[in-house]
């Protein structure tokens, strides 16, 4: 799951440099959270992995009452830096996050050692002896997150946008089909 709401606001009508994102994005990663609620859909949470952010930290310390493990691994991805003096509105700058994958070699490499990371915390995580283990991370990761999940054999729900606070359930193949025959009548 993605962390609660950070209570620090998108400067969604301002037009930002570099610099005042580089600022802003800074100030994100230490604002406090907004508390809410998460439907841990009634599972018995073994074990619970966050990310080392404040923000992921927080979330995990107020739905979790069990062991949480910190892994620097679950962190967000840093979004890429532009050289540039120009302003654009916030949302310029997030489109062209999204598309530095396309442009520059430096980001693509990012990315890469992202997944990598991922990759290297999901072969932790999972060798957990936990059947339910519960990670709350970061937006952009979980993206990542899902694709590595699906490559592993896993089922789950398509993710576009990554609502905060919202569980997001994956199964393993042996566990879906398990689901599967007891939700169906067979066994």
């Amino acid at each position: 799951m993605r962390h609660f709401k950070v209570n620090k606001e998108f400067p969604i009508r301002q037009m930002v440099t570099v610099n005042e994102l580089v600022t802003w994005l800074e100030e994100y990663d230490v604002a406090d959270i907004e508390e809410g609620t998460t439907d841990l859909r009634g599972l018995n949470w073994e074990i619970c992995f966050t990310s080392d952010l404040p923000r992921a930290i927080k979330t995990a310390q107020f739905i979790y009452p069990g062991e949480i493990v910190i892994m620097p691994e679950l962190r967000e991805i840093t979004p890429p830096t532009f050289n540039t003096g120009l302003r654009f509105p916030f949302i310029g700058w997030a489109a062209f996050a999204r598309i530095a994958p396309l442009l520059s070699r430096r980001y693509k490499r990012m990315v890469a050692e992202a997944n990598a990371r991922i990759d290297r915390a999901l072969d932790v995580i999972l060798a957990s002896d936990a059947e339910h283990i519960l990670i709350v991370s970061h937006w952009a990761l979980m993206l990542y997150m899902r694709k590595q999940l699906i490559r592993r054999g896993f089922t789950g729900p398509r993710m576009r946008m990554v609502e905060n606070g919202k569980l997001h359930l994956f199964r393993d193949a042996e566990s879906s089909a398990a689901l599967h025959a007891a939700t169906s009548g067979k066994r």
